[in-house]
């Protein structure tokens, strides 16, 4: 009997996922071809006419889609086109930085509607969660307007994220230990809530809207209080069955470094971060190395764009970072072969300094095969910025679990 209740759960299981996976092509469809109709809708999709009506019934009754114009007609009834509700739905996505807290309203088009910034230096564990708590729920109740509803939360912050189980598991900069922040989130807002590493989330949103958007292979590496990266592979996000991979701060780039945070010696992110980059300067500086810097206005925005004028101190310390950094970038391209490699950070300021030394990194160590196509360039989006984890709601209406869940 047991047996059987389990063979029947496996099999209801099935059938929804099924279910959610044609949504989810559905509504890709229409947001690709918008105005279409249906009958253009199972020709794209390759799905049966009478699945595709039963789907978009449920999209319209949803609001995610909208009855457009009719088509003209071709003989018989005129086709009525179907096209995303994108400008009347809304969302808020949330960025927890290692100073700020930042809360954007988007709708489904993409379009961030407003934008508040909280500073949060200070905060503990606790302070910070009910910070956010409170920070949400001066935006949907206070902030918006009754037709301006949010429908769907997205969050993204640094660490070790289980976003299967909407859990932080680590976080550098707050007291987080495998910590249910999903299901806070949305017993207190009662809405669908997102998770994940603020980094592998940028990935995805350049994939969506920025450099790699017509790349099904990429890397994204962030340069800034560590390093990070993001990995797309077929379009999706790399994440495995941990959900954390892309750590290549934490590779040892040099065996006779400083001590890391993680405890072993010689992290990239003690080369490249720029903290150290930072410090690297103001050493030299100490030592009585030539820069055109004034002592006054030393700073990590200031080391990169004299770097790029061509100071001789600041152009060298950002080719020593490279090297490091180009010797882990050819390892990342003799392992996954991407076509497009993207850094994120302030340091591409430096560009020249940056590129030319990278390149000639993976000239000499990434396979010949590998470099043919590929291509690298800084990132377009700001790193900073909460579009990393709006990307997050992208990706869960993609994927169909939040098309079953969003009501407008």
């Amino acid at each position: 009997m047991v047996q059987n209740n389990q063979q029947a759960g496996s099999v209801i299981a099935n059938i929804d996922h099924i279910k959610q996976a044609n949504s989810a092509t559905i509504y890709k469809v229409i947001e690709k071809y918008a105005p279409i109709s249906r009958v253009k809708i199972a020709k794209v999709s390759k799905l049966a006419p009478a699945s595709v009506t039963k789907i978009t019934r449920q999209l319209l009754e949803s609001g995610i889609i909208s009855e457009t114009a009719r088509q003209a007609s071709t003989g018989g009834r005129c086709a009525i086109s179907l096209a995303p509700n994108s400008a009347s739905i809304y969302v808020l996505a949330v960025k927890i930085g290692q100073k700020l807290l930042s809360l954007s309203r988007y709708n489904l088009a993409g379009e961030q509607l407003s934008n508040k910034q909280v500073n949060i230096q200070g905060e503990d564990g606790e302070q910070l969660i009910e910070l956010l708590i409170s920070e949400i729920d001066h935006y949907i109740n206070n902030e918006l307007h009754n037709a301006d509803k949010i429908s769907a939360i997205s969050i993204t912050l640094s660490g070790l994220i289980n976003p299967k189980q909407g859990r932080v598991v680590y976080t550098p900069h707050y007291s987080f230990k495998d910590y249910p922040l999903v299901e806070v989130i949305e017993q207190r807002f009662n809405l669908p809530t997102f998770i994940g590493n603020h980094t592998r989330s940028l990935a995805l949103a350049e994939h969506y809207f920025g450099a790699t958007k017509n790349c099904a292979d990429s890397i994204l590496v962030t340069i800034h209080h560590g390093v990070g990266s993001g990995i797309i592979i077929q379009g999706k996000a790399l994440l495995g069955q941990n959900f954390n991979i892309g750590e290549i701060g934490h590779i040892q780039a040099n065996p006779a470094g400083k001590q890391c945070h993680c405890g072993n010696f010689g992290c990239l992110e003690t080369e490249v971060s720029d903290r150290v980059i930072l410090e690297k300067v103001e050493s030299a500086i100490r030592q009585g190395c030539f820069t055109q810097l004034e002592p006054q206005d030393i700073s990590i925005d200031s080391i990169y764009q004299a770097a790029a004028a061509n100071d001789p101190l600041c152009q060298k310390i950002i080719e020593d970072a490279a090297v490091y950094l180009g010797k882990t970038v050819a390892i990342l391209i003799n392992l996954l072969n991407p076509q497009k490699i993207i850094i994120a950070g302030k340091i591409t300021q430096a560009e020249n300094s940056l590129f030319s030394t990278i390149n000639q990194c993976i000239t000499h160590q990434a396979l010949p095969d590998f470099q043919k196509e590929l291509k690298i360039e800084a990132a377009q989006l700001n790193p900073n910025s909460t579009v990393a984890a709006f990307a997050l709601i992208k990706q869960a209406l993609y994927e169909g679990d939040l098309l079953q869940k969003i009501k407008i």
